[in-house]
């Protein structure tokens, strides 16, 4: 019995599990993090950068879109556990190749922690 309640409540949590799919354009706009106005670099024209929403269990994909003009990027998630995703945790030239201007990339992870 107690066998069969755990499998119910393992098979209810996936169940619940996502996927939180986010669309990044990677661009330059113009903010002042520290007072003084200059370019920085945004994501779909805002800065500070939009959060991450999801819940343990679920899927993240995002699918980002490199507009710097001349300019490599790549994303690091802090504070996220990458288990066997290590490639979709950046920084560039540590775990993953920098995204050349113009390219796209799609990170895709599960949420541990």
């Amino acid at each position: 019995m107690l066998k069969s309640i755990i499998i119910a409540l393992a098979s209810t949590s996936l169940a619940l599990a996502a996927t939180v799919t986010y669309n990044w354009d990677i661009t330059w706009v113009t903010a002042a993090p520290d007072g003084f106005s200059r370019q920085v670099i945004g994501i779909n024209g805002q800065w500070p950068c939009p959060p991450i929403e999801a819940t343990v269990g679920d899927t993240v994909v995002v699918n980002l879109t490199n507009q710097l003009g001349t300019e490599s990027t790549g994303l690091h998630f802090h504070g996220l556990t990458q288990f066997g995703t290590n490639i979709m945790d950046g920084p560039t030239m540590v775990t993953q190749c920098p995204i050349p201007p113009g390219s796209t990339f799609t990170y895709k992870f599960q949420v541990f922690r």
